[in-house]
């Protein structure tokens, strides 16, 4: 009895629940095709190209400027104390007395007689023409020596070295002239001699060789004298 009661209700309630998925599959499969159709008439769009320019980062900033530098703080000037000068009064006398200055008296010269024509400067008075300078009136000699002079006989050579040359001045090949002046005794010893005119390293070989050297005395109106007499020595190299 309820076999068939509940037969046909479960035979309708199969054939909805059929009819409600076949629906539901029409409908998925019309919006399948209703998307796919859609896309297909749907306008394309051209892409744009947005050009892209890349700029490159901005510089640092500069670093901050040095904080300044911290002035020495100024000493203050210490003002010097100048100490007052009490002003100097000059006391000056009413009167000045004048001084007279009186000029020394000069003594009077004696007058000289006058010389003799060919007279020597420092000669004696009522000497001789010709005497020498210091003698004594009578025509003695005097006891010192005298300038050689023209009146005079010359010394001449009698023995003695001539001058050797020194190594040195061999090897700076000197040569020339040398003035030696010196005495000459009556006994025709040289001695006292002067370089007046020098040569390198020659000077002292020169010297040795003239006090090393006899003459015969100058003579001054035939009597031997003591006279400065002037000696030139001329110096050759060895050929």
């Amino acid at each position: 009895m309820f076999d068939t009661i509940t037969a046909p209700r479960a035979k309708r309630r199969a054939g909805t629940s059929m009819a409600v998925s076949i629906l539901l599959h029409g409908a998925v499969v019309a919006a399948a095709f209703g998307l796919a159709y859609a896309r297909a008439h749907m306008p394309k769009t051209a892409a744009v190209e947005v050009p892209v320019a890349f700029r490159p980062p901005p510089p640092p900033p500069p670093p901050p400027p040095p904080p300044p530098a911290s002035r020495k703080p100024k000493t203050p000037r210490t003002e010097r104390i100048r100490p007052k000068v009490p002003p100097t009064t000059v006391i000056q006398p009413r009167e000045i007395p004048k001084v007279e200055e009186k000029l020394p008296e000069m003594p009077e010269e004696p007058e000289e007689d006058e010389g003799v024509e060919g007279g020597v400067e420092g000669g004696v008075v009522g000497g001789v023409v010709g005497g020498v300078v210091g003698g004594q009136i009578g025509g003695q000699i005097g006891s010192g020596p005298v300038e050689f002079n023209d009146t005079m006989t010359p010394p001449q050579k009698v023995s003695g070295p001539d001058p050797q040359y020194t190594s040195q001045a061999l090897e700076r090949e000197v040569e020339g002239m040398m003035i030696v002046k010196c005495v000459v005794s009556t006994q025709g010893v040289v001695r006292g001699c002067r370089v007046l005119k020098s040569l390198p390293f020659m000077d002292r070989a020169v010297v040795d060789a003239l006090e090393h050297r006899r003459y015969s005395p100058a003579l001054l109106r035939g009597q031997p004298i003591e006279v400065d007499y002037t000696f030139k020595v001329k110096l050759t190299l060895p050929r």
